[in-house]
């Protein structure tokens, strides 16, 4: 059973041993960003010696066990679930900028479109501009950018499962559609 420095020789660590004061803060570190030596280093590990200890915290089975009930307890709170991730990410692959207009072709007031325009709208940028110079007309101008469409679908087929079967056809070898018999006149087989 693997034993960390700092405790009593000896003692054998299981899922059930209490962390310490200080392997509680580096588990809070470590969810950040899930970067061990970073968060090994925040907490006061010794510089020299950080991968190493990183390495070893992160082995432990009862730093293993709390960060498992952490992540576990985060996806409940965030209701991070597959249909949830899977249903956003529809949301921006089959997002219409039609929705954001109304039948005019006027921009709709954010707070009239649809929570699913909404949740692919990135930013919104106003200004107003002069349409001619010394002329009280003003124009409002509004800058709308989406999400990401591209990467939304990439990470959907992806899920999805759809481009392996792509990759597994360019891995695949040439084959010809046909052969001709080695004795066709002006063929030279290799």
């Amino acid at each position: 059973m693997p034993v960390l420095r700092g405790r009593k020789a000896g003692v054998a660590l299981t899922e059930d041993t209490p962390l310490t004061d200080r392997e509680v803060l580096f588990l809070a570190e470590y969810l950040t960003d899930f970067n061990a030596p970073r968060a090994a280093g925040v907490v006061g590990y010794k510089t020299k010696y950080l991968k190493t200890t990183a390495c070893r915290l992160v082995g432990a089975p009862h730093i293993q066990a709390a960060i498992k009930r952490e992540i576990t307890d985060r996806a409940q709170r965030l209701r991070a679930t597959v249909d949830n991730t899977v249903r956003e990410l529809g949301r921006l692959c089959f997002s219409d900028i039609g929705e954001i207009f109304d039948d005019a072709g006027n921009l709709k007031n954010p707070k009239d479109l649809p929570c699913e325009v909404r949740a692919c709208i990135a930013s919104i940028k106003g200004a107003q501009k002069k349409l001619t110079a010394g002329d009280s007309v003003v124009e409002y101008v509004h800058e709308i950018k989406f999400w990401n469409k591209p990467k939304a679908l990439e990470l959907l087929a992806t899920h999805l499962g759809l481009l392996q079967k792509d990759q597994a056809e360019r891995d695949a070898p040439d084959v010809p559609a046909f052969t001709l018999p080695a004795d066709t006149p002006g063929v030279k087989v290799h």
